[in-house]
């Protein structure tokens, strides 16, 4: 959708982006297709693919283009009622699957694995969103988001630095990271005072945390991030004298089964 028609179609509605939802809507539509081509880029026809905030539908129009069963997970009652009227003859075919409702509550319900998860993610729900994705019983989708540039850099980032934390090693345990692409504030209405990030989450091959797994270890690396300037052998039952940043995802993996074993 062009800056035009946003502005339009809100208004149509009486419609004005939240900021308490952090609504900002890309309006480039060669960027558009571009992120949705390789947010489904290999998958097989009629793969499960989720949309979180499907917002106007930039993104969706395009992925209802594929051969693909789409759901689509929108909060904002407003903008809900606007996609069943412009996408009526899709969820009519059953092509689009819309559920009105929080993500991280409709994520667990689903009946199904999806294949990937994708959208334009406020920022506010970025980290709780990847945790909840963490949580998820099957096997883990890829995923591909747009989020703030910080966020993304800190999934990326590497043992040592600043923006290295529990984050990081959480997703690198499940997720090779790839950051895809930089977006300038411009290319989103109302535009945000940040830089964002496509970002790529590709599920490792052979997982080390299995998902029965992932609520211990996960309880573990929070609480050895939980006083960052304090060693891990006071915060956790270990010898090791290092602190948390200093530990690769490797690592932290190894010294949480120790634990296990203790248990």
């Amino acid at each position: 959708m062009t800056l035009t028609e946003i502005r339009a179609a809100l208004d149509s509605r009486g419609l004005r982006p939240l900021k308490q939802l952090g609504q900002n809507f890309l309006h480039d539509q060669n960027l558009a297709a571009w992120l949705a081509e390789k947010a489904v880029e290999g998958l097989n026809p009629g793969a499960l693919v989720v949309e979180i905030g499907p917002g106007l539908g930039a993104l969706t129009s395009i992925l209802l283009e594929k051969n693909l069963r789409l759901i689509a997970l929108e909060k904002d009652r407003g903008l809900s009622n606007y996609l069943r009227d412009r996408f009526r003859s899709e969820i009519a075919s059953g092509k689009l699957d819309l559920r009105e409702g929080d993500a991280l509550q409709l994520l667990p319900k689903l009946e199904a694995s999806p294949a990937v998860i994708c959208g334009n993610l406020p920022y506010y729900i970025s980290t709780p969103l990847l945790m909840e994705g963490l949580k998820l019983s099957g096997p883990p989708a890829r995923l591909f988001f747009l989020m703030q540039k910080e966020v993304g850099l800190r999934l990326a980032s590497v043992s040592g630095n600043k923006t290295y934390g529990a984050l990081s090693v959480l997703i690198q345990a499940a997720y090779d990271v790839s950051l895809v692409r930089t977006l300038p504030g411009s290319v989103f209405y109302p535009p945000p005072d940040v830089e964002s990030v496509a970002v790529q989450l590709t599920p490792v091959a052979s997982p080390p945390v299995q998902p029965s797994e992932r609520k211990s270890f996960a309880a573990v690396v929070q609480r050895g991030f939980s006083q960052r300037r304090k060693k891990l052998s006071n915060l956790l039952p270990v010898e090791d004298e290092r602190r948390a940043e200093h530990l690769t995802p490797a690592e932290w993996i190894a010294l949480w089964r120790g634990i296990e074993k203790k248990n």
